[in-house]
């Protein structure tokens, strides 16, 4: 008798020590979740967490309220509709909850059965004690268990963990991994025809577009500028057909030891295998699928080009293994797709290519209420905004609106933050740029006018609401001296565009194609801070007119050049300006049509632009009573702005000769200060 009651208590004892156990592991289970998980996972469990207690609150109250009446199937099914109307997937207490209230509802009603069959059938009234024994046998210890056993399950979204001996998540069951994402195609702003083509790919791969899944149709490449949504297009595939999202950064999967990568490589299309349905997003693929390197004995001593070859090699087997894995859509996406190996981005690895390229008005209008859509703002007309923003890619949009997000302080996004947002971003990379404004320049008036006149066409919408087309390119063309570089940068001030100055200095490069990758960077940090304004001051030294006896590295150059004008699009939003002194100097396809198209001349100021210029340079300096200023102008009449200002500081010097030592001003200008100045300067008329 003693051993019986020591093997119960024993047993009581090693059950409250299982469960103190399995407490503390779900304990530490769910910290580990709530590190894992994402903010907006974090606000969905809460939201159903919320409402599974005030469904289960609710049904706790009518069970209450109705158990003293007969209609007990009414009772049943409530607490039975309760368990089938839970959010999912459904917290575990809330849960157990709603299953224990309907085992006692469902047992309520079995009793009450009961009793009524024994009031029917008198004679079966002793065998009640042997029906109450065998239901609570059968059927209400499975209930029990049923209702309980919540407790101890794992839901499929999360991971199960394990602990260390030091108490914490050691490793994780890979089986039980998911990630869906909660973008939806709705909220990738633009890009209608390839959310079409994509969408047609990821049905067949999940099983969606019924009659044709014999069709084996997978690998998506994505490929284009950076920040055009690549990334986000991805994400938001997998969430529109509710499947796992697995991002992979394929520069982490590069491992130091020979082989490593490879193996690392397989462990990664092993793991979506393993998770279908799934998106597989290999993220800068080229940085494991640039080409191949070119074998030749002798000259890779190291073995690392063999070792990258293996590596490309290995990413093709595994994408050929899992490619007609049912329920798995491969993705990838390159900023250099040229750099691919060829045999990687075939037909039958990668079935569909598509290139995202900078969103156009109606394409960023979409973008930004999609932006939009995801917080508090006022909605109105995106238009004016959408034609103020050429160039910018899906990122900048983003990050322009997480700038007015900032500006409206939590609040609502109104049109006016959105404005001041934009007029504080971009335009601004001027590295060595020194601001002028009208009142710093002297030109005659029919100049000025086209000058603001053209600026008006580089204001943002303003050509396109004019139905005219805004030149690429300004020539300024003028005798040295005349303010041809003020004038250019005149234009980036009023413009409020990036501004940079290329000169044969900054541009050309002794190393064998270094100028060529010169101006190819210099034209890419262009496009990347649009609007910005692309100066080439002295163009007949950068482009000479290429002859038979050139030699190749201005051929090279000007070629080079060629190639960047005409791949700028009006959606990059840069305006080149070019100054020469004689512009028979420079290669003519430089000049043609939608390059420099558009020249004008720079010349000598009039005789109120050189009374104004006088009236600057000579600024506290007299003039004796038989030189005056109309004199002056008669003289210089014909010389640049630069000759007048070095022959009147001339003058200045010249005079100083006549200066007693204590004094504090220069004396009169003379007649023969100027002509003095003159043999001195030797202007060009």
């Amino acid at each position: 008798m003693l051993y019986f009651f020591y093997r119960f208590v024993h047993r009581i004892g090693w059950l409250i020590g299982a469960a103190v156990a399995k407490v503390t592991h779900e304990v530490r289970f769910l910290a580990w979740r709530a590190r894992q998980s994402s903010t907006p996972e974090k606000t969905a469990w809460l939201y159903r967490c919320l409402v599974a207690c005030a469904l289960v609150g609710g049904e706790w109250w009518l069970l209450a309220t109705l158990s003293s009446r007969p209609d007990t199937a009414l009772t049943v099914g409530i607490a039975w509709l309760t368990l089938f109307i839970l959010p999912k997937p459904t917290p575990r207490v809330p849960l157990c909850a709603a299953r224990t209230l309907a085992v006692v509802a469902t047992s309520l009603g079995a009793i009450r059965i009961g009793d009524w069959i024994a009031d029917r059938y008198g004679n079966l009234s002793p065998w009640d004690g042997v029906f109450a024994f065998l239901w609570f046998i059968a059927f209400g210890s499975a209930l029990l268990f049923w209702a309980f056993a919540t407790l101890f399950r794992r839901p499929k979204v999360a991971a199960a963990a394990g602990t260390s001996s030091q108490g914490g998540v050691e490793n994780v069951n890979a089986r039980r991994w998911s990630n869906m994402p909660a973008l939806r195609f709705t909220d990738v702003g633009g890009q209608t025809r390839a959310k079409e083509q994509i969408r047609l790919i990821a049905a067949n791969r999940f099983g969606r577009n019924g009659s044709h899944a014999s069709v084996v149709r997978n690998g998506i490449l994505l490929h284009g500028p950076q920040g055009t949504g690549k990334n986000l297009l991805a994400e938001a595939t997998a969430g529109e057909f509710r499947v796992n999202f697995y991002h992979v950064g394929c520069a982490e999967l590069q491992r130091h030891y020979i082989g490593t990568t490879g193996e690392e490589i397989r462990r990664t299309f092993d793991h979506a295998v393993n998770h279908r349905p799934i998106v597989l997003f290999l993220d800068e693929i080229d940085a494991i699928g640039s080409k191949k390197q070119l074998q030749v004995a002798g000259a890779d001593p190291g073995g690392a080009g063999r070792e990258y070859n293996a590596i490309v090699t290995q990413l093709m087997q595994a994408i050929d293994r899992c490619r007609r894995e049912g329920g798995l859509l491969l993705m990838a996406a390159t900023n250099h797709f040229d750099g691919l190996e060829p045999t990687l981005i075939r037909e039958g690895r990668f079935d569909l290519k598509l290139r995202l390229d900078l969103p156009d008005t109606a394409d960023r209008k979409e973008i930004l209420r999609a932006q939009l859509a995801r917080r508090r703002w006022k909605e109105h007309d995106l238009t004016t905004l959408a034609r103020r923003t050429p160039g910018w890619s899906p990122a900048r949009l983003q990050a322009l609106v997480d700038q007015a997000t900032l500006l409206a302080s939590e609040g609502v996004i109104h049109e006016k933050h959105l404005i001041v947002a934009l007029e504080s971003t971009g335009g601004h990379d001027r590295p060595g740029f020194e601001k002028v404004t009208w009142d710093d320049m002297v030109l005659p008036e029919r100049t000025a006018e086209d000058l603001k006149s053209l600026l008006k066409l580089l204001d943002p919408g303003r050509a396109e609401r004019l139905t005219l087309r805004a030149p690429t390119g300004l020539l300024l063309v003028g005798p040295p001296g005349t303010g041809k570089t003020m004038v250019a940068k005149l234009i980036a001030s009023e413009a409020q565009r990036s501004f940079y100055a290329i000169g044969p200095s900054n541009v050309l490069s002794g190393a064998v194609g270094g100028s060529v990758q010169r101006m190819s960077a210099v034209f890419a940090r262009a496009r990347e801070n649009a609007p910005s304004i692309l100066f080439f001051d002295e163009m007949d030294g950068l482009f000479p007119h290429v002859h038979s006896a050139a030699n190749q590295h201005d051929v090279q150059l000007v070629e080079q050049t060629l190639m960047e004008i005409s791949n700028l699009r009006p959606e990059n939003n840069v305006f080149l300006v070019g100054t020469t002194n004689d512009i028979e100097r420079i290669d003519p396809r430089i000049l043609r049509g939608g390059r420099f198209s558009e020249k004008i001349e720079i010349g000598v100021p009039d005789d109120a632009g050189y009374l104004k210029l006088l009236k600057r340079y000579l600024g506290r300096a007299r003039l004796a009573p038989s030189l005056t200023a109309e004199v002056i102008v008669d003289r210089v009449r014909g010389i640049s702005p630069a000759d007048l200002e070095a022959t009147i500081d001339a003058m200045k010097r010249i005079a100083m000769r006549r200066m007693p030592d204590e004094a504090e001003e220069l004396p009169p200008l003379e007649v023969e200060d100027l002509e003095e100045a003159f043999g001195r300067i030797q202007p060009q008329f």
